[in-house]
This record gives structure tokens, C-alpha cells and sequence, in this order.
């Protein structure tokens, strides 16, 4: 049973209403929370028990639009220019890397640019004959430190 065959023309408007006052009127943030609903009831239809299908994806959407803050809550978001970025080069639009690299040492520099060759880190561990949670210790050190020399800011969030 595909619940969207005929009624999504007709809930649209509805639900995009509701994410655009969630949103606070951000047309590009509401358009995206009712993608991520409408995709969301796709997969769930099943669970779907009849009744008012606008409300059943209003509620789909404020579900995630919760969860989405509760992510966000307590975070600090940065505007970064980009002429008080320190390896930053307008003219290219890019950071001077090797610089960078060269002021951090030669295990930042082989850990992290086997990282970027997109070695694992057991791989890593065996190229550079070091235990595993050293590795990964290492590795967390120097984006810490490249996060430092790029942005200067020692608060570096781990993805």
C-alpha cells in the first residue's frame, strides 16, 4: 500500500505551512525538515493505521525536527571570516596546507596524511609500526593541533 499515491498533493501545503513556522519562515530549512518527513513516512507507510495522514506526518516531522535540536542545543556555531583564517589564501580559495603541516610535526604530518589517503587505522598502526589506540590517540592529537593552526581555535569538535 503506497499512502502517497493520491494525498500528497493534497497534504503538501499543509505540512510545508507547518515546517515553515517551525523554521521560523527559512523556506530552505522548512523544505528540507518536510523532505526528511515525507521520506521518513515513506519508509514507516507501514506502520501507518489509517486516519489523518497530514497529522500523521506533521507529527513524523516535529519528531525530527526535536530531534534535530536536541543535536544543536548547547553548541556554539561560528561565523569564520575568511581574511582572519592564518594559511588562508582568497586568491585561490584554499588553506596553504604544507605550511601547516610543517609546523606540526613530522608524526602529525605522516598520521594525517595517511589519513587523507584514506588508509584505516589498523593500516596506519602497521605503517608506522605503533600500536592501534596509539593511532588513534595520535590522530585525535593532531587534528586538535591542525584545527589550532587553521582556524586558531583550540575548541576542535570531534565528528
Amino acid at each position: 500500500m503506497n499512502i502517497f499515491n493520491d494525498n500528497l498533493k493534497t497534504i503538501y501545503p499543509d505540512i510545508m505551512r507547518v515546517a515553515k513556522k517551525m523554521t521560523k519562515y527559512n523556506i530552505d530549512d522548512a523544505e528540507d525538515l518536510v523532505q526528511k518527513a515525507l521520506l521518513k513516512a515513506l519508509e514507516k507507510q507501514h506502520l501507518y493505521k489509517g486516519g489523518n495522514l497530514t497529522g500523521w506526518v506533521v507529527r513524523i516531522m516535529q519528531n525530527i525536527f526535536r530531534d534535530e535540536l536536541r543535536k544543536t542545543k548547547g553548541k556554539d556555531f561560528v561565523e569564520i571570516e575568511e581574511n582572519t583564517l592564518p594559511y588562508y589564501d582568497p586568491d585561490l580559495e584554499i588553506f596553504d596546507i604544507n605550511k601547516v603541516l610543517s609546523k606540526l610535526g613530522d608524526k602529525c604530518r605522516k598520521i594525517l596524511l595517511l589519513i587523507a589517503e584514506e588508509y584505516k587505522y589498523k593500516e596506519i598502526s602497521e605503517k608506522l609500526s605503533i600500536p592501534l589506540g596509539t593511532t588513534m590517540s595520535r590522530l585525535l592529537r593532531c587534528r586538535k593541533q591542525l584545527h589550532q593552526q587553521l582556524y586558531g581555535s583550540s575548541q576542535y569538535n570531534e565528528i
